[in-house]
C-alpha cells in the first residue's frame, strides 16, 4: 500500500475563531443589562435584609435586657443604642454599604416589652424603575416584615 498524503488538522482555523469569538461577544452583549439589573436587585434585597435584622435584633436586646433601646438615625446611618449613666452606649450599627440604596430610616424607641412607641413605615429604593423597591413595616406592638413597596403597611 501506498501512503496518501493526508494530513491531519489538529486545532482551530482563523475563521472559526474569529466566528466563535463575534458569538462570544454578541452572547455578552445581550447579557450584560440583565446581569447588571440583578445586581442592582440583589443590592437593594441585600440593604432590605439588613436593616430588618438590624431592627429584630433591636428588638430582641430590649425585651433580653428588659431596658429600652432607642434606634436613632444619624445621616444614613440607624444606630441601636442604650441609655447608660454616662450618657448613650451603641451596640450596633446599620450603614448602607451601598450609596445607590436609600433607606427612609427614623428614629423609634423600643420597650423592654417589643412594643415601639410609633409604628414605623420605612422606604428601600434605588430610585430606578427597573428594579422592585422594598418596604420594611413595624408595628406597634413590634411585629415586623418586608414587603413590596407598592403595598402600604397596616
Amino acid at each position: 500500500m501506498i501512503a496518501g498524503n493526508k494530513q491531519k488538522s489538529h486545532g482551530f482555523t482563523m475563521i472559526e475563531l474569529l466566528i466563535t469569538l463575534g458569538l462570544v461577544s454578541i452572547l455578552a452583549m445581550l447579557a450584560a443589562p440583565s446581569f447588571a439589573q440583578f445586581i442592582k436587585q440583589e443590592r437593594l434585597t441585600k440593604t432590605a435584609n439588613q436593616l430588618n435584622a438590624i431592627y429584630r435584633y433591636a428588638r430582641s436586646e430590649a425585651v433580653k435586657r428588659a431596658q429600652t433601646v432607642i434606634l436613632t438615625k444619624q445621616d444614613n446611618s440607624w444606630l441601636v443604642e442604650i441609655e447608660v449613666p454616662d450618657g448613650r452606649e451603641v451596640l450596633r450599627q446599620f450603614d448602607s454599604i451601598y450609596p445607590t440604596v436609600n433607606a427612609d430610616l427614623v428614629d423609634r424607641m423600643i420597650r423592654s416589652t417589643g412594643e415601639l412607641n410609633l409604628q414605623s413605615n420605612i422606604l428601600i429604593t434605588d430610585n430606578d424603575r427597573n428594579t422592585k423597591d422594598y418596604r420594611l413595616c413595624i408595628l406597634q406592638s413590634g411585629q415586623s416584615w418586608l414587603g413590596k413597596a407598592e403595598e402600604n403597611c397596616a
